[in-house]
């Protein structure tokens, strides 16, 4: 019966909303919080994990929330680009600098919300740094909205990504001190799959 929660889902929705947490009680970002939970987060619980954190990377919610509306070429807001990094992906103890966060930061100007376009996502060029960057090592050439595709992607492939998503996983779904090879094993999974997540639970 498919009016019948999916239990895995449920929890998973949860724990996904926790993990890429947005404050309903900041002004602009209340009216989308419903929203979120349900096209950002829910939708892609059980899939990619890149394609979770695009989604909120995307969404009206996330984009009010840690102020990368209003990030730009001529006034850099670091919020988004430190979270991402912090708590949505490597972890604060990765081994990444400031400067890596102020290089995402500018590869993520001119993600902003279109409000004549239904109050969804729009990158605006205008808006855009459009000089080289160098993110872990990696430049990043002028490429519009694309690099901050890529970026992304690329933080939720690396290494350090894998080992926090499965520790938190396994702190949830199986015990508050799970084992190193748990976790070894679920990482294992987490980067030969792409970040299924399915596959890894």
């Amino acid at each position: 019966d498919p009016s019948i929660e999916n239990p895995l889902l449920a929890k998973m929705t949860e724990f996904w909303f926790n993990h890429l947490n947005v404050f309903a009680g900041k002004g602009n970002v209340r009216p989308f919080t419903g929203h979120y939970v349900v096209n950002a987060i829910r939708a892609n619980a059980l899939g990619k994990f890149e394609d979770l954190l695009l989604a909120s990377a995307r969404h009206p919610a996330m984009l009010y929330y840690l102020d990368q509306a209003q990030s730009n070429v001529r006034g850099l807001n670091e919020n988004y680009a430190r979270e991402l990094m912090e708590l949505h992906t490597l972890g604060v103890d990765a081994g990444y600098t400031q400067n890596d966060v102020r290089e995402l930061a500018r590869i993520l100007t001119g993600w902003t919300v279109g409000l004549q376009q239904g109050e969804g996502f729009r990158f605006a060029e205008r808006l855009h740094d459009n000089g080289d960057k160098t993110l872990l090592k990696t430049t990043f050439r002028a490429n519009g909205v694309r690099e901050g595709e890529e970026a992304i992607r690329m933080l939720a492939r690396q290494p350090a990504t894998a080992k926090r998503i499965s520790r938190r996983l396994a702190m949830t779904f199986v015990s508050d001190k799970p084992s190193q090879a748990l976790v070894d094993q679920l990482s294992s999974t987490f980067l030969n799959t792409q970040g299924d997540i399915r596959a890894v639970m």
